[in-house]
């Protein structure tokens, strides 16, 4: 099975959903860290895995996302330990199902001797002698480190296949101020990324809206947006975007150009299975908004924080995490 063949069949390719915040929902679960389950509770993570292949994806993530944060620690022997045992649950419940198996990297700490690139590549290194051969570098605010990681791995492993992805805010910026669509034209431009795209912070209204206003470029896209926006009850963070809801902007963001759709934060199996479903006839779904005149948005490269320092206004900031 070759993902590179498949995705110039036209079909989409259908990721999973969120892995953290799934399991954060099952009993006893919220406090526990969710790539260290993959040591202590194998069976749950081959269950979510299970979940979401049965709805219908054809791609699972490993259970990895957070691993370079221990790289970067220096606790080497643990990011081993999880990086081979995520490794060893996705394969085996993918293979029933004849779904990809992707490494998911999170974005490395800035503020560790390890460089982002050595991060990146140590952790390629451990997944490529799992037998992993298609990687996921998600949740991006900046492409440090990318070029770098791109090159060692397909040095080591010509075939292969490295989606990378930022995560953009509603007006089309990363966490660091830089433009979404100056990232993804900087990541496409490097011969060894396979496909560009953005997951997370937006929800799928907001990541359709956003696609819409940048140039396609020839490497596939790929959109995983959240469930949502997420009020925080309590202590507990609850995403309302139906899966209904999420299907349907999925079968739109497709139309709109994206080859490679999945989930994020607050997503979950019932997700999937109505994105899976809504892709079987994308046609039939509802008829998106034409995409905003450019002149109509608002630039990413105007600061409306600065703007309001210097007038000398009030300025009162709250910044929301997706867990």
């Amino acid at each position: 099975m070759d993902i590179r063949s498949d995705l110039k069949q036209g079909r989409p390719l259908l990721f999973d959903g969120a892995m953290g915040t799934y399991f954060a929902a099952l009993p006893g679960r919220a406090e526990e860290r969710c790539e260290r389950a993959c040591l202590d509770h194998p069976e749950e993570v081959r269950a979510i895995h299970r979940a979401y292949l049965e709805a219908g994806c054809r791609a699972v993530k490993t259970n990895t996302f957070s691993v370079g944060a221990d790289l970067a620690q220096g606790d080497e022997p643990l990011a081993k330990d999880i990086i081979s045992a995520a490794c060893r649950l996705a394969r085996e419940e993918a293979a029933t199902f004849e779904a990809y198996v992707f490494a998911d990297l999170g974005p490395a700490p800035e503020d560790s001797p390890l460089s982002l690139a050595d991060n990146y590549c140590h952790q390629a290194d451990w997944f490529l002698d799992c037998g992993i051969r298609h990687f996921l570098v998600e949740t991006l605010p900046s492409d440090d480190g990318i070029p770098e990681l791109a090159h060692h791995l397909k040095a080591r492993c010509p075939d292969a296949y490295l989606i990378v992805s930022f995560a953009v805010a509603p007006g089309g910026v990363t966490r660091y101020g830089i433009s979404g669509d100056e990232l993804y034209r900087r990541t496409a431009a490097l011969p060894e990324v396979d496909a560009v795209g953005f997951n997370c912070v937006s929800g799928p209204h907001h990541l359709l809206e956003y696609i819409q206003t940048i140039s396609p470029l020839e490497k596939p896209l790929s959109v995983m947006p959240n469930a949502g926006y997420p009020p925080v009850l309590g202590r507990r963070t609850a995403y309302h975007g139906t899966p209904e809801y999420f299907g349907q902007k999925l079968a739109q963001i497709v139309q709109a150009g994206a080859s490679i759709v999945g989930g994020c934060c607050g997503t979950t199996p019932a997700h999937i299975a109505q994105v899976a479903k809504a892709l079987e006839n994308p046609a039939s779904q509802a008829v998106f908004a034409a995409p905003a005149k450019p002149e109509e948005r608002r630039s990413p490269s105007v600061n409306t924080l600065a703007e309001k320092l210097n007038s000398g206004k009030r300025v009162i900031a709250v910044e929301l995490d997706p867990p």
